[in-house]
């Protein structure tokens, strides 16, 4: 799309423009330093105070250009960020290159639809939507694809989607900050840990001698050098000692605080980057208020404090600065006054940042979702209706390349379970993904690959792809069984949308078509919605003795000049040509 490539040529100026001067300074701060030793050599040797003075100008000018190459260091690797992210969804759009993390953790077999549809691994749903890089985003992205949204949420999902698909700038600003923020799962178990592990308790005496041992110690260098009364020295040596071991006997309980992590106050920082522009951004969705208000609860602006987190955490770091602890400590027990602003910080405000942590999780993942909208502008948001009906028109793969997708019409409203038919290759098994698929999308508030829809949430099982279990001596005909039996446990429950692909293959064909009759039986007895793939014709004539409730479909094949045509088009009823036996004779397999 245009907006990609205008934005990765933009990113790419300033990249050349922010890295150009990052060397420049580079540069100019590696003369500085060599103008450091130099004018020092002069004062030492020339024993003059002159270039004494030119030195600690020449340290302070230093310092400051350190801070500034540093700051474009950081710029860079933003920019660079921005850029990666515009190229990345122009080689997506343009070459089908999916270069985002495909949620094979998050695998498993168990899951109602999952496994079947796709969701998670290579080239699967979740790769497909992926806009995440912390790993409480990655989280919330696959807890939505797995889970279950009322109706309430799912219209507040689509209205923050709606709204947030609009905001390109900024949902690629929080897309950066969260690439950078280093927040993967050891960093957030330990920050979640550290929130809920009990506050530390400071006596009154500990708390009055920080105080007063560093004021006394002031006070008597002052007068030492004042009065020069040599017992002073004896005072300001014990003193110093009394500061050292105070702050010494703190450093378990400050390393308790950094749980051995480094660099915490890194993550922390980017944290409170990402919520800042959430805060400053101006929603209209409930959703996205909702989220701002949670944030400034209690009169706290969490972007500010969670700065002040961080700012606490990167001074309790410098304990394992030798100079810092034992000079800092010996005169103002430096580390014991930092530790004890961080536990009133986290005493007053700890609960911030699993709260900040999570709102920043389930914004990555509603981005994620904003963006599928984004980039396919033509897909619809579904109606809502209580009537119990579906409809979707023109309904079609969201994975499959939009050239070769063929979309098709269906509707569960008249009849409510279709039983489908169709020759090998014919589109069956692609058609039933496409419904799952696009039901797993509405049901989380995304839009989906149709002209118009109309849902009802409902859970979704789906029976297509099961597999034998070698570790549990499970043949494939015993999973089958079991996840029939979750359904019909489930169907009895509440009601559901099942879908079925040719199941019981691992019988003969007398119990196969007895067992998938009793299925349907067992499934239209509840208030179930669906559809069953099958390759048995008998079963077609179930629809006879329910036709309020079961309807027949099919996919065709065509013959022509002794080749086979699909057109992957659904029509009303069963399905008339074969093709298992052409191919084999085409193949020679047979004669």
């Amino acid at each position: 799309m245009e907006i990609y490539k205008k934005r990765q040529l933009l990113f790419n100026t300033k990249y050349n423009a922010i890295r150009g001067k990052y060397k420049l300074v580079g540069a100019i701060r590696l003369l500085v330093f060599f103008a450091v030793i130099y004018f020092f050599y002069l004062a030492l040797s020339h024993a003059d105070t002159f270039y004494l003075y030119i030195t600690g100008g020449a340290i302070v000018l230093f310092l400051a250009l350190l801070k500034i190459h540093a700051s474009y260091s950081w710029k860079m690797r933003y920019v660079q960020a921005l850029k990666n992210i515009n190229t990345d969804e122009l080689n997506f759009i343009e070459k089908d290159e999916r270069s985002f993390e495909d949620g094979s953790e998050f695998k498993t077999t168990e899951h109602p639809y999952a496994f079947d549809l796709d969701i998670f691994g290579y080239k699967s749903l979740y790769q497909y939507l992926n806009r995440t890089a912390t790993f409480i985003g990655k989280q919330k992205l696959a807890d939505m694809l797995k889970g279950k949204l009322s109706a309430k949420e799912i219209l507040e999902n689509q209205e923050a989607v709606k709204e947030l698909s609009q905001k390109i700038e900024w949902r690629q600003e929080i897309y950066a900050y969260s690439k950078l923020s280093n927040l993967d799962e050891k960093s957030y178990l330990r920050l979640k840990k550290w929130s809920e592990t009990e506050v530390l308790s400071i006596s009154k005496l500990a708390k009055a001698l920080s105080y007063i041992l560093p004021v006394t110690l002031g006070v008597s260098i002052v007068l030492y050098y004042l009065l020069n009364i040599p017992a002073l020295g004896y005072a300001i040596s014990s003193l110093f000692s009394m500061n050292l071991i105070i702050a010494l006997s703190n450093i378990r309980h400050i390393q308790k605080e950094l749980g051995g992590a480094d660099k915490v106050h890194e993550t922390i920082e980017s944290c409170s980057a990402i919520i800042k522009r959430i805060e400053r951004e101006n929603f209209a969705t409930e959703k996205m208020k909702t989220y701002i208000s949670e944030l400034n609860k209690d009169s706290f602006q969490a972007s500010k404090e969670l700065r002040v987190l961080s700012r606490l955490f990167e001074q309790m770091e410098t304990i394992a600065n030798i100079f810092v602890m034992v000079v800092f400590n010996g005169f103002m027990q430096y580390h014991v006054h930092v530790l004890y602003r961080f536990l009133d910080w986290k005493r007053e405000k700890g609960h911030l940042v699993p709260k900040a942590i999570e709102i920043i999780g389930e914004v990555e993942a509603l981005n994620s979702l904003s963006n599928l909208s984004y980039n396919n502008r033509h897909y619809t948001f579904p109606v809502i209706n209580e009537e119990g009906k579906m409809s979707f028109k023109d309904l079609g793969h969201p994975l499959l390349n939009e050239k070769k997708r063929v979309c098709n019409d269906i509707e569960f409203s008249n009849q409510r379970f279709v039983i489908l038919t169709g020759s090998n290759m014919s589109g069956k098994s692609t058609f039933l993904r496409t419904i799952g698929v696009n039901l797993v999308l509405a049901g989380i508030g995304a839009p989906i690959c149709a002209s118009k829809a109309s849902f009802f949430p409902l859970p979704l099982f789906v029976s297509m792809r099961l597999t034998d279990s070698l570790d549990d001596s499970e043949s494939y005909f015993y999973a089958e069984v079991k996840r029939l039996k979750m359904i019909i446990v489930q169907v009895r429950e509440e009601s559901c949308f099942v879908l079925l692909d040719e199941i019981l293959r691992g019988t003969n064909s007398d119990d196969k078509q007895s067992g998938t009759i009793g299925v349907i039986h067992k499934l239209i007895r509840e208030k179930t919605y669906g559809v069953i793939a099958t390759h048995d014709l008998e079963v077609c004539e179930t629809t006879n003795k329910f036709p309020d409730i079961l309807v027949n479909k099919c996919f065709e094949v065509e013959i022509k000049e002794d080749d086979l045509y699909f057109d992957y088009k659904i029509r009303d009823g069963v399905c008339q040509n074969k093709n298992a036996t052409f191919i084999m004779k085409k193949m020679e397999i047979i004669d």
